[in-house]
């Protein structure tokens, strides 16, 4: 028989999930589109989050960061009470001057709406909290209809314009906030293979890698903008490292195109087990007090990650080209590997001005991906100029690298022999805050072999980010 307690407990829990599934009623379902990083990184809009290890964050600064401040105390009044709600809105317009399959651009559009619950603050569980991201898409698809690069152009391009739930888990910390386990719609590049530095850039590849991101010859990993169920194990020990583990469903390649915003748990193709390490040179003191607090600012924090991961999908895959003596499709593991690091390498003195550098490298089996590797590296310059602290200029390059299966299944799928076994980007962005919540952000991209065949492609565009 159940004890009281474990009864209170379920009704908890019943409760949070009640939230969960109110959250996404059709009349919420305004949205999509994160703040840095729309594709490829936590796709919440705002600060002041539960944070993972279960402590309470403090409140944002609304008046300082969106557009419509605090409602007249209603968000602050919601935050007490244990929820937080963000709207973003990204509208971007890319244009192909040259090369690719032709001249052209268009409009694409991105709202996204995060909401994030306290489960302490609302219904005095200890420890757990949960989270809802609505999205929706619109506008048009540059790079397929114009471009015609392998690893994209605009990281809120998608296939097709749809609406509904991106994210919905619950989380329970434990160990005193040391470790956290996380279930539900999780999409793996919220924490897995996610470098800060390179946020600011629009390219796809500087949030999920190309080689990450790229469908093998049977699934795809659960990323922006079809994500899937899941669950993932954190654990921090201390400030100086941390272990995460995850399991999720893949997502069928056939089906990526139309899936939607999430994929059914039936119609999947198999699991996904991906793990990483990381290490902060930072916290453990091996920069000294070179980067220091800002002056009388006790919330600077410079950037500072050396990560390991490795992913692999179960059950075994076919390989994309390769045949057995009677014609049968040989099968193959289907896995990758990466590394990546970042690091605040300067700071002006008694300021938050910084410059931060990022390199990350990946590579997959080579048999069951197109992709054999991929690998990028960039800068971010915070405050590049005096008063304008916020501001963020980016510089950064990345390169897809097709392996022979993959090139042989490029050009069969074209009907024409490839120019290149390599597609490469190289992109030039500055993110301006004109206004407490909003952002405009211009960028150019010259891409080298688009689609490995395609003549040489230059790219510009402009972003509109709304905190609201």
């Amino acid at each position: 028989m159940p004890t009281q307690q474990n009864v209170i407990g379920s009704k908890r829990v019943a409760t949070l999930l009640a939230c969960l599934m109110l959250s996404g009623i059709p009349g919420l379902a305004a949205g999509e589109a994160a703040a840095t990083a729309p594709v490829g990184g936590d796709q919440t809009a705002g600060a002041g989050k539960t944070t993972d290890d279960g402590s309470e964050d403090k409140a944002p600064d609304w008046q300082a960061s969106t557009l419509s401040g605090d409602w007249d105390g209603t968000r602050q009044r919601l935050f007490d009470a244990g929820v937080q709600v963000d709207l973003v809105y990204t509208a971007d317009y890319v244009r192909n001057n040259s090369g690719g399959i032709k001249r052209g651009g268009g409009y694409m559009g991105n709202l996204n709406l995060a909401i994030e619950l306290d489960g302490e603050k609302l219904i005095g569980w200890r420890g757990g909290s949960a989270h809802v991201v609505l999205i929706s898409s619109s506008g048009g698809r540059v790079n397929l209809d114009d471009v015609g690069s392998y690893m994209g152009v605009d990281n809120i391009e998608v296939p097709v314009n749809r609406s509904g739930i991106f994210e919905a888990w619950l989380q329970q910390s434990f160990l005193d906030g040391q470790a956290s386990l996380r279930a539900g719609l999780y999409p793996l590049d919220s924490e897995f293979y996610v470098t800060d530095s390179s946020g600011v850039f629009l390219h796809p590849s500087f949030g999920p890698a190309a080689e990450f991101g790229s469908f093998g010859s049977l699934a795809g990993p659960s990323i922006y903008a079809t994500s899937s169920y899941g669950a993932r194990l954190r654990v921090d020990p201390d400030p100086t490292w941390y272990a995460m583990l995850a399991i999720s469903r893949g997502i069928p390649s056939e089906r990526i195109d139309t899936a939607g915003r999430n994929i059914s748990w039936r119609k999947s193709t198999g699991s996904l087990l991906i793990g990483e390490v990381g290490f902060s040179p930072v916290q453990a003191g091996l920069f000294g007090d070179a980067l220091g607090p800002a002056g009388d600012d006790d919330d600077y924090s410079p950037i500072s990650k050396v990560a390991v991961g490795a992913w692999r999908y179960a059950p075994r895959f076919e390989q994309l080209t390769a045949v057995d003596a009677n014609d049968e499709p040989r099968d193959a593991r289907h896995w990758g590997a990466y590394l990546l690091g970042e690091q605040t390498v300067y700071r002006v003195p008694g300021s938050k001005r910084d410059l931060s550098l990022f390199a990350r490298y990946g590579f997959t089996d080579g048999r069951t991906s197109t992709l054999g590797y991929s690998l990028s590296a960039g800068m971010s310059f915070r405050g590049p100029f005096p008063g304008r602290e916020d501001d963020v200029f980016g510089i950064a390059a990345t390169r897809a690298h097709a392996d022979p299966q993959g090139r042989a299944l490029l050009a069969d799928e074209s009907g024409s022999p490839l120019t290149s076994n390599n597609e490469t980007v190289v992109e030039i962005t500055y993110q301006a805050p004109l206004l407490p919540g909003l952002v405009v952000q211009p960028v150019i991209q010259r891409i080298f072999n688009p689609g490995f065949q395609l003549p040489d492609s230059t790219v510009v565009g402009v972003r509109l980010q709304l905190t609201l």
